[in-house]
Order: C-alpha cells, then sequence, then structure tokens
C-alpha cells in the first residue's frame, strides 16, 4: 500500500516553497495524486524522499508522520468544508441533529439535488428519534461504575465489551447505537428519552438550558467524523482482522484517551483560562518565548474553525448572556491569528463550549461523538480484503 503525505509536508521534506514544488511536478519531477475529497493533492512518499536525497536539500529531523491513502465514502476534508456521504456538513447542522448525522453516515445515501439550482437536500434522516437504552443492557453494564477511577472514554470501552458480549450478531450501526443509548444513563445522565444532545448536557447539568442543549447537538455533529483521524484508523484496523464491532469502538476509545488526540480540547480550555487571566497578548507572548504550540490551533489534517466548527463557535454565543466570556475567547483567536501562522481547529470551538458553559476542561464529548464515525468506517473497512495492514520494520 503506498504511503502518501500532503503537499505542505511534502513542501517540507524538500525543503522548498509549495509554488516550487508544483514546478517539480509541471516539470515531470515527481507525481501527484489527487486525494479522495478530489481536491487535496498526495505525493508518494518514497518518491520525494528519493528527490531529497538527489537534491541533498532534505531536511536532518526524523522522518515525518505520514498519511496512509485510503478509498473512503463516509467523509471528505477539504479547504471547503466536511462532507458526510456527499452532504454538506453545514447543512446538516442547520436544522439537523446529532441522530440525524449518525443514521446518516451509517448509511450509503448520496445527496438528492434540488431542482433549478436549488442546494442539495440536507439528508433523508432530519426528524430522528432514538429510544431510552435498552434496560437489560444498561443493567448489563452498570457494573462498570464500580470500577474506580475510569474516565468516560474508559468506562465506554468497558461497556461496549460488555454489550458485545451479549449481541455478538450487531451490525456496526446497531453496536453504535446501543453503545450510544446507554451511554448517558450509564454514566449518571437524569434524562432517559429525548433528543441525544439534551441526554448528554444532562451529564454536567441537571436541567440544562435549550441553549446548552443546541450547543452540545452541534458540538456532537461537528465531531462525529473527521476522515481518517489516528482513532478512525485503529478501527479499521481492528475491523481488518475480523474483530467485532463492539472490539473495534473499544479499540477507537482505548486511542482517543491518547493526550495528543481525545483531550486536546481540554489543553485548549485551560489556555482559554491563562489568557482570560493574564490576557490574551501576555500569554500568546509567553507560549512563543517557550516555544510552544497555541493548543486548539494547527494540525493540518484538523477541521479548522470556518469548515464546521465555526458553527459550533456560534451555537456557543447564546450560553453567555452577557457575551463576556465569548469576547475573551474571540480576543484570544485573534491574538494567536495576529502572531502566529496557525489557523483555529475544533479543539478551540470545543473548548469555548465547556468554557463558556462553565464546564470542566475534562468534558469528554468527543469519544461520544466519534462513536457514529468508527461504526460507519468499521463497516466500509468489512468491504476490503482483510488484514490488509502490515508494518515493516527497520533498522534506526
Amino acid at each position: 500500500m503506498p504511503t502518501y503525505i500532503r503537499s505542505a509536508e511534502a513542501a517540507r521534506l524538500l525543503g522548498v516553497t509549495p509554488a516550487t514544488l508544483y514546478a517539480y511536478v509541471s516539470r515531470g519531477r515527481i507525481g501527484r495524486q489527487t486525494a479522495a475529497d478530489g481536491r487535496a493533492s498526495l505525493f508518494a512518499l518514497d518518491e520525494i524522499e528519493a528527490l531529497a536525497r538527489r537534491s541533498r536539500r532534505a531536511p536532518t529531523e526524523p522522518r515525518p508522520t505520514i498519511d496512509v491513502q485510503i478509498a473512503s465514502r463516509v467523509t471528505a476534508l477539504s479547504e471547503d468544508g466536511v462532507r458526510h456521504r456527499g452532504h454538506a456538513l453545514t447543512d446538516l447542522v442547520g436544522d439537523g441533529h446529532y441522530e440525524d448525522v449518525a443514521e446518516l453516515i451509517w448509511s450509503n445515501v448520496p445527496p438528492v439535488e434540488g431542482g433549478d439550482g436549488a442546494p442539495a437536500s440536507p439528508g433523508p434522516y432530519v426528524g430522528v428519534e432514538w429510544p431510552a437504552a435498552d434496560a437489560e443492557d444498561l443493567a448489563r453494564c452498570r457494573p462498570v461504575n464500580d470500577l474506580a477511577g475510569l474516565s468516560i472514554a474508559q468506562r465506554m470501552a468497558a461497556a461496549s465489551s460488555v454489550l458485545g458480549a451479549a449481541h455478538p450478531d450487531d451490525t456496526p450501526a446497531d453496536a453504535a447505537r446501543r453503545l450510544l443509548l446507554v451511554t448517558p444513563p450509564l454514566l449518571g445522565s437524569t434524562r432517559r428519552t429525548g433528543r441525544f444532545a439534551g441526554r448528554v448536557a444532562a451529564l454536567w447539568r441537571r436541567r440544562p438550558s435549550p441553549e446548552l442543549v443546541r450547543a452540545v447537538d452541534v458540538a456532537l455533529m461537528c465531531l462525529a467524523d473527521h476522515e481518517l483521524a489516528t482513532s478512525t484508523l485503529a478501527v479499521r484496523i481492528a475491523a481488518s482482522v475480523r474483530t467485532s464491532p463492539y472490539g473495534g469502538l473499544a479499540a477507537g476509545l482505548a486511542v482517543v484517551e491518547g493526550a495528543l488526540h481525545g483531550s486536546a480540547a481540554s489543553l485548549a480550555h485551560r489556555f482559554i483560562e491563562e489568557c482570560a487571566a493574564h490576557g490574551a497578548p501576555a500569554t500568546v507572548r509567553r507560549y512563543r518565548e517557550e516555544q510552544r504550540r497555541a493548543p486548539g490551533f494547527g494540525r493540518e489534517v484538523h477541521l479548522v474553525i470556518d469548515a464546521g466548527g465555526g458553527a459550533l463557535h456560534d451555537a456557543v454565543r447564546p450560553i453567555d448572556p452577557t457575551g463576556a466570556r465569548v469576547a475573551i475567547v474571540d480576543r484570544m483567536i485573534a491574538e494567536v491569528g495576529r502572531v502566529l501562522p496557525h489557523p483555529p481547529n475544533i479543539d478551540v470551538a470545543l473548548a469555548a463550549l465547556t468554557w463558556t458553559a462553565g464546564l470542566d476542561p475534562d468534558v469528554q464529548i468527543f469519544p461520544i461523538a466519534r462513536i457514529a464515525g468508527w461504526a460507519a468506517h468499521f463497516a466500509e473497512e468489512l468491504d476490503e480484503r482483510p488484514v490488509r495492514y502490515r508494518g515493516l520494520a527497520r533498522a534506526p
């Protein structure tokens, strides 16, 4: 399986500007592939490294992280935004809910173009209503709460294993839906029915306001799937060796526990706290002096705030009637943008939600939301030949 990298990484490896990189393409010195989204450019890593050795312009730092190209119809990320099964996330967020997005991702229904130049329909699942968790499923999972010190993701992983033993024949979508339904009551939510976002919001507020419920709903939708993130790749590897769907979901939950993946929003939350306490200019200046990346900014593969995270950022504003807390977030984003070439990603928007609502920095919305995408990728991987992922060791 060829390994590909994106244009920014290819240019960095060669020590050239993006313009020079594409000049190499036009002269036939290197090839270029188009990513699954039809927009982004991909370059074979071996070919780039060979050209770098010939030109002797390669940096001496270690080999970079790599992108493995996998064909997928679930989600496409591009500069234009996020599309699930061809449907623009911005359209889905408009009138939809997390249940709608999840059911769409688990299906394979293409968008329907309207007549006379009208936009595509937002999706066939608007208005989905999920039932309460099955009482027997919830009873099976209750002992998980006796295991002290477990995070939300760890408890969800344990519950996934319990449910897998009880329902070995479930499809990936059935497994995801069943795990999602037991999660809020298992974790202590006071709401057993109604919109899923309301059940999740009741984990942190006994009577969450409609504004908070809507912001949580938008967060869940924006986080449902981001193409082939690290945890999603783990789920696909699990599917490739034909584990159960519940085992695949547990694999994703194990990876999302990493401090550099699912915990990123909590770091961004604490960064906002520092900006509130010491002012954005002083805080950003200190991060620059210490050569630290501002949490929630940068990372090319992550969803930038204007491509879906912007909808979440807007949904946060009604939570703050005075606008004082949102203004601090706005100043922080503006200050980072003024001095650093790093765009804000979805972690900033999620941190803005938890900070503005006065929630704990370690509130974990991410692992709950991502169950939707993981199940879709698990199902898609089952159509590929098994055990197709292998690594080749080499001497350091």
